[in-house]
């Protein structure tokens, strides 16, 4: 028998252990490698509000945020990060403090369509509000993107239950939706204005209860590199006794750093 006849048997059987391995390696190089990611913010706001819809401190004032984590870390798109936020009232130099871990990651998407969702765990520190509070919290976050006509829409839905407060304890729910509407689209800069509502629900999160605010948000948002200048504005309308309707600016510069 011809040799090439002894050896057709042995290739067949390689085969299929040679795609596999072909496979394997394709599916490892289109992974997005794992990256850290930082990004920090310092911010101005009108003063520090509750998205249950109380205002603390006279105000303005000075908010900085970090978070960093790992990107792509088990999965293309998610991350696993820390993040700390601080607000300081300017008149008073009192302070109040969110402190965290959280992981995001998308689930499903669909044409323009995408949904990512997220939880973690929470520490919030805040001597303004009611009597003062320490609080530990599990949050949830749900955030679906599309397009309404040719603009992008987003949807965000942010959740909070408290697990451990020296008030008394519940869950709440945040809902905001955004239509991004470009201005300038160039190489090196980005400026769009988008705008939305949001609403404010809750089951006895600090004693409070049912539909607590109203907001109508708007933001315009210049970008170039890896930083980004926003002015924003809303109205607040209170839909219960003793909740202030309000308006609210703010005025923040962030910057992101990856390797």
């Amino acid at each position: 028998m011809p040799r090439v006849l002894l050896l057709l048997p042995a290739l067949w059987l390689a085969a299929p252990a040679a795609d596999q391995q072909i496979s394997e390696h394709a599916i490892a190089s289109n992974r997005p490698p794992v990256r850290w990611v930082t990004t920090v913010q310092t911010a101005f706001h009108d003063t520090f509000q509750l998205t249950l819809g109380g205002a603390f401190g006279d105000g303005p004032a000075w908010q900085n945020r970090v978070s960093t984590g790992l990107a792509n870390l088990f999965r293309p798109g998610d991350l696993l990060y820390l993040h700390g936020w601080n607000t300081t009232d300017a008149p008073s130099g009192q302070n109040n403090t969110i402190a965290g871990l959280g992981y995001r990651t998308p689930v499903w998407r669909r044409g323009s369509q995408s949904l990512a969702l997220g939880s973690g765990l929470q520490y919030w520190n805040f001597p303004f509000v009611l009597t003062g509070t320490t609080d530990w919290l599990i949050p949830g976050s749900l955030v679906y993107k599309a397009r309404a006509g040719r603009l992008p829409l987003t949807v965000i839905s942010d959740s909070w239950t408290l697990l451990a407060s020296r008030l008394p304890k519940g869950s709440l729910v945040y809902t905001q939706a955004w239509i991004d509407h470009p201005l300038v689209k160039a190489d090196r800069v980005r400026v769009s204005f988008r705008h939305g509502p949001a609403h404010t629900y809750s089951w006895n999160f600090y004693a409070t209860h049912g539909h607590r605010v109203v907001r109508y948000q708007t933001a315009v948002a210049v970008e170039w590199k890896e930083t980004q200048l926003e002015a924003g504005w809303r109205q607040q309308w209170g839909l219960q006794p003793r909740i202030p309707d309000n308006r609210y600016w703010h005025l923040s510069l962030s910057r992101s750093f990856s390797r």
